[in-house]
């Protein structure tokens, strides 16, 4: 009876397991952005790699220069780096706008041992194949001494 028992859990984890594990990272908005901030704190390229499209721009500031890069650049830095986990820090995300083929996401990494954030403004479209992947990223290093107004 133990053992029927336990090959019925057993079961029943392997199936749940294949049901997540089954559902693609760009089947929703949701679970792109999931995967967008999972890779950042974990340093995945391979779940960045799974939701950028292949033309994706990252665009930064660097002091009053603007720096853009191809996702490709983005993934390669990540790839050396695979694996480093980001510690204290808080990564959260809002939604800023989003129709049924294109969502804007605000993504803050807010970082403890350092004054100021970063700001990630995350643009998501849905393809012709009914993927969603991240075209643009523009990330923003702001400081709590930033003489920058903010509109919110």
């Amino acid at each position: 009876m133990k053992l029927r028992a336990l090959v019925i859990l057993l079961l029943g984890m392997i199936i749940t397991n294949n049901v997540t594990a089954g559902e693609k990272p760009t089947a929703s908005h949701n679970s792109v952005i999931n995967h967008f901030m999972d890779s950042y704190i974990n340093s995945d390229y391979k779940k960045l790699k799974a939701i950028l499209s292949d033309d994706a721009v990252y665009t930064s500031n660097r002091d009053v220069r603007v720096i853009k890069h191809k996702g490709s650049d983005i993934l390669n830095h990540l790839k050396k780096n695979d694996g480093v986990k980001q510690k204290d820090c808080n990564i959260s995300s809002t939604i800023i706008s989003e129709t049924e083929a294109l969502v804007i996401a605000r993504i803050d990494v807010n970082y403890e041992l350092f004054d100021g954030n970063q700001q990630n403004i995350v643009v998501i479209e849905k393809d012709k194949k009914g993927e969603w992947k991240i075209t643009q990223v523009y990330k923003m290093f702001t400081s709590s001494e930033s003489s920058v107004k903010k509109l919110v």
